[in-house]
């Protein structure tokens, strides 16, 4: 009877242990995107949906016969690092999760401060989630969420922000759970490499995550300007602008860094206001990105960052003549062949030079630091997001798991005494 009592002793305290390592484990991680229902696509109300005329890529990629058959992005977070998103307008109505801020300024995103006036975080989730409404536009991924950061464009900050606000931003969308971050914005810093050691760390924050950051190439081609981040940072996935005859954009920036090309001129948008307007840019390209990238996150949940982005890269329409070049990079992308795997299989072998640069970042000194730091990371200077938790989750397991050890032998001592008492009686 002693040692029956000494092992329920033993096993309530591993019991609940076990439990809160399992509690701390799912809060600590970003929540992964639910498997996709076979058959979801045109179900739910979507397919009644009409892109308006002037939505031309609908056509070009076949959106409606070849994608939504497939997917439509249900299950998925996109996080759009910007402006905030005016989350009351009815063409986002549904769509917009509240956020955060980096700016220091206070609010959860779901209000666009663009300086401009404009709505650029707006337009760039209405590419993305537009739901049509009253014959409005509508979105490649119509049954995505959107995760707003706001981290720029207000109290004299530049509409990309700094450094330091979108390393706070990535940290943040990661931590509530987005699969995919879009970062339409782009600036030139001082780094030799084009990415501010800061942002660059946040950017392996993400992939360490599992999560893809999608960047606009940048609008200056003509002014021949340096490499801009975030494209320029080593694991994003950089993207150009194409005209509607799938020629290049003039503004688009001819780099190295980029990848694919997606449509870029002649977009129609939703502004803050909730009017449309008419522009061009690599700002859309990168939305249209993000959309296809949840359009696959939502049709295979469990397909690493890596393979996503090598099948974007590998299902492109080749254009700019030697593969790969420094304007269209591997092509335009192809959505439906990208969303297809068992009709377009893309070997493991094919090239995949973003996971191949951030590998190669990854053994740099500074990738080493990153990944091996010696001592405990200072703490970057940028601000904290409103409503980010404070904490690290792997602070949070190894105080668990202390816990755990300290309680376990705790019950043994318990129970060793105790059997002792029984022997002396």
């Amino acid at each position: 009877m002693l040692a029956t009592a000494g092992k329920r002793a033993l096993a309530a305290p591993i019991a609940l242990a076990v439990a809160g390592l399992l509690a701390v484990g799912t809060t600590a991680l970003p929540a992964q995107a639910a498997p996709a229902a076979a058959g979801q696509g045109g179900q739910g109300g979507v397919s009644a949906l009409q892109p308006a005329s002037s939505e031309w890529w609908f056509t070009s990629w076949d959106i409606q016969t070849r994608v939504w058959p497939l997917s439509q992005g249900a299950g998925v977070k996109v996080g759009i690092l910007d402006t905030g998103v005016q989350a009351n307008l009815p063409d986002l109505r549904g769509t917009v999760l509240p956020g955060g801020d980096t700016t220091g300024a206070g609010g959860n995103g779901e209000t666009d401060t663009d300086a401009s006036g404009q709505g650029h975080g707006t337009a760039m989730a209405s590419l993305i989630v537009g739901q049509g409404t009253d014959d409005g536009l509508v979105g490649i991924a119509p049954k995505a969420k959107i995760l707003p950061v706001r981290m720029g464009s207000a109290h004299g900050q530049p509409e990309e922000g700094t450094s330091q606000t979108e390393a706070a931003a990535i940290k943040f969308a990661v931590s509530r759970g987005v699969t995919v971050i879009n970062m339409s914005i782009g600036g030139v810093n001082g780094s030799a490499s084009g990415c501010d050691p800061v942002l660059q760390d946040a950017v392996a924050y993400a992939l360490q995550h599992n999560v893809i950051v999608v960047a606009a190439a940048g609008d200056e081609a003509t002014e021949q300007n340096p490499p801009e981040s975030p494209a320029s940072c080593q694991g994003v996935l950089a993207v150009g602008a194409v005209n509607p005859n799938l020629t290049l954009w003039s503004g688009s920036e001819v780099q190295p860094y980029v990848a694919v090309a997606a449509p870029g001129s002649d977009i129609t948008a939703l502004s803050s206001n909730g009017k449309y307007f008419n522009g061009m840019g690599s700002s859309a390209s990168a939305a249209f990105v993000s959309g296809a990238v949840a359009l696959i996150r939502s049709r295979y949940p469990s397909m690493p960052w890596y393979q996503v982005v090598q099948r974007i890269i590998n299902t492109s329409l080749p254009k700019g003549g030697t593969i790969p070049n420094d304007s269209f990079g591997y092509g335009i992308m192809r959505v439906d062949r990208a969303l297809n795997v068992s009709k377009y299989p893309v070997p493991a072998s094919d090239p995949n030079p973003v996971y191949d640069a951030y590998q190669q970042w990854l053994s740099s000194p500074q990738g080493q630091a990153y990944a091996h730091p010696a001592k405990p990371r200072p703490a970057h200077s940028a601000p904290a997001a409103t409503g980010a938790s404070s904490g690290s989750g792997v602070g949070v397991l190894a105080v668990v798991v202390v816990v755990v050890v300290v309680v376990v032998a705790g019950a043994i001592l318990f129970v060793v005494a105790r059997r002792r008492r029984g022997r002396t009686a």
